[in-house]
């Protein structure tokens, strides 16, 4: 498995970006839009996600919903293309496999856009909880003292 495969789909499904990839050694490549990464009863992740485009295997014709083992996903980029929540195709946010291993889900609750950056920056600049000076050597951790050190 890739090191940080779990890091990019995480990120991919926070900002509801599509991913390229590509699964079990094959050369084509899968487009999907990731909604759930979960822990299997066998204790291998699994991302729950509707493929939209690109190879399938069992030649099915894409849009469909998929589960893909994540240690078997040989390669993966994160798009800029963004994806709406599945609900209509069938995504449910209920089921009982996302119960007792759930690592991230998709959360439409969560609205990004709803305060404009420009008024985070000007109010942490206003209570001076933006780090722009070098701050004081007493905040942070203390690196332990080396006797032999000179």
């Amino acid at each position: 498995m890739i090191p940080n495969i779990l890091q990019l789909l995480t990120k991919a499904i926070r900002e509801k970006c599509c991913v390229a990839i590509r699964y079990h050694d094959q050369r084509e490549v899968r487009v999907i839009e990731p909604h759930v990464i979960y822990t299997h009863e066998s204790g291998e992740l699994i991302v729950e996600a509707f493929q939209t485009r690109g190879y399938s295997s069992s030649g099915r014709p894409p849009p469909f919903w998929r589960p893909f083992r994540l240690k078997k996903i040989s390669a993966i980029s994160v798009l800029k293309e963004t994806f709406k929540t599945r609900e209509a195709e069938g995504f449910a946010r209920e089921k009982d496999r996302y119960r007792h291993g759930l690592v991230a889900m998709i959360d439409d609750r969560r609205q990004s856009e709803a305060v404009p950056a420009e008024a985070l920056m000007s109010d942490a600049v206003r209570r001076k909880t933006l780090y722009t000076y070098p701050q004081p050597e007493e905040t942070g951790p203390h690196r332990p003292k080396n006797p032999y050190r000179r």
